[in-house]
C-alpha cells in the first residue's frame, strides 16, 4: 500500500494497522508532502469527529519530593536530588486551585502525585475536591500503580478516570515493571474508570518500533482520551544528554497517533501544549499548577505550566472552539 493510501484511509477513521502506522513514522519525514498531507489527514479527522470543539484540562500536582522510581527524565527522581526540600500542597489550597481551574473554564480536572504518596492521603484530597466541585466534572487521578480493590476506592472517592501509561522504555528508564503499569489500567478499567493515555516521553532515541508499541497499548486498553508528549530535557537528569525532540517532529506523532486511534477516542491531546500540534489532529491541552516533573521550579505555573486563559487563547488562535463545565471525553458515571 502506498503511503498516501494508508494516509486516506487514517482519514475515513476506522484507524490503522500497526505496520501502517509503522510505515508513517518510519517513512513519512519532517518537511515531505506526505508529512503535511498526513497532519491534514489528521486535523481534518478530529475537527469532523469532534465538532471543532476543544477541552482544556487542568492538573494540579500534589508534592515535589523525591521519588524511589528514578525515571530517567524526571525531576523527582530520587537519584537526581533535584526535588528537594520536600513540600505539599494543603487540602485548602489544592481544593482553591480545583474551584479557580473550574471557574476559568476548564473541562476536567486532573490531581497528580509522585509514585509513593501515600494513597489514603490521595483519595482523602480527592474526596475534598470532589465536594468543591460542580457534581458532573470530571476528577482524574495521575498517581503511581494500584490493584482492583483501589481502582474501587478512587472511584468512591469520586474520581471519574485515571491517566495512566506505559511509558516509552518503561523498565529501562524507570524503575517500574511495564506489567505492573498495564495491571493497573486494566484495574481502572475495570471498576469502570475512564482513561487518558499519552506516548510519552518521546525523546530522539525512541524507534517507530517503541512508538507504535505505546499507541497500541493505549487504544486496545479502550483509551477516551489519546495524546502524544515528548520529553523535556531536564538539566541533572540522565536522559538530558540525549536533548529533545523539536515541535515539528512532535506534530509529525501526533497525526500518526491520530489517525491509528481512528473514532475510537473522545479527544485528541498534546503535551505540553503548542501550535502545530494542534494542526496535526491535536483538540485538547492542558493548564498546570503546583508540582510538575518536567519543571524544575516548584510551582510550574511560575515556569513551563500554562494556565487556562493561555490554553484557551491557543485553541482559539488555532480555529478551535471552546467551552466551560465538563469533558466530552471523560463521560465517567457521576460521582458525588
Amino acid at each position: 500500500m502506498e503511503i498516501t493510501e494508508i494516509i486516506r484511509k487514517g482519514y475515513e477513521g476506522n484507524g490503522i494497522s500497526e505496520a501502517e502506522a509503522k510505515r508513517l513514522l518510519a517513512e513519512v519525514k519532517i518537511g515531505s508532502r506526505d508529512m503535511y498531507l498526513m497532519m491534514h489527514a489528521a486535523n481534518a479527522l478530529s475537527r469532523r469527529q469532534f465538532g471543532n470543539r476543544a477541552e482544556i484540562h487542568a492538573q494540579i500536582g500534589l508534592n515535589w519530593d523525591l521519588c524511589s522510581k528514578n525515571c530517567d527524565f524526571c525531576v523527582f527522581g530520587k537519584k537526581h536530588g533535584l526535588a528537594t526540600p520536600p513540600r505539599e500542597l494543603p487540602e485548602e489550597e489544592v481544593m482553591k486551585r480545583a474551584k479557580d481551574f473550574e471557574r476559568a473554564g476548564a473541562n476536567a480536572i486532573f490531581l497528580m502525585s509522585t509514585a509513593d504518596y501515600n494513597l489514603d492521603r490521595f483519595l482523602s484530597m480527592g474526596r475534598k475536591v470532589r465536594d468543591a466541585l460542580e457534581e458532573n466534572m470530571p476528577l482524574v487521578a495521575n498517581v503511581g500503580d494500584f490493584g482492583s480493590s483501589e481502582a474501587s476506592e478512587l472511584l468512591d472517592a469520586g474520581f471519574t478516570a485515571i491517566y495512566h501509561v506505559k511509558r516509552l522504555k518503561e523498565g529501562i528508564d524507570t524503575a517500574i515493571d511495564p506489567k505492573d503499569r498495564v495491571r493497573t489500567i486494566g484495574a481502572a478499567r475495570k471498576a469502570g474508570l475512564d482513561l487518558s493515555f499519552c506516548v510519552e516521553p518521546i525523546g530522539p532515541e525512541h524507534s517507530a518500533e517503541e512508538l507504535v508499541d505505546a499507541i497500541f497499548t493505549g487504544k486496545e486498553n479502550g483509551a477516551s482520551v489519546m495524546a502524544t508528549m515528548r520529553r523535556i530535557s531536564i538539566p541533572g537528569t540522565p536522559l538530558h544528554k540525549n536533548g529533545q525532540i523539536n515541535e515539528i517532529e512532535l506534530a509529525r506523532v501526533e497525526a500518526v497517533v491520530r489517525l491509528a486511534m481512528g473514532t475510537s477516542i473522545r479527544a485528541m491531546g498534546v503535551h505540553e501544549p503548542n501550535m502545530l500540534s494542534l494542526l496535526a489532529g491535536g483538540n485538547q491541552i492542558y493548564a498546570e499548577t503546583g508540582p510538575n516533573p518536567r519543571d524544575t521550579q516548584g510551582e510550574t505555573s511560575e515556569g513551563r505550566g500554562k494556565k487556562v486563559e493561555t490554553c484557551r487563547q491557543m485553541l482559539w488562535e488555532a480555529g478551535y472552539e471552546t467551552f466551560s463545565g465538563p469533558a466530552e471525553s471523560l463521560q465517567g458515571p457521576l460521582r458525588k
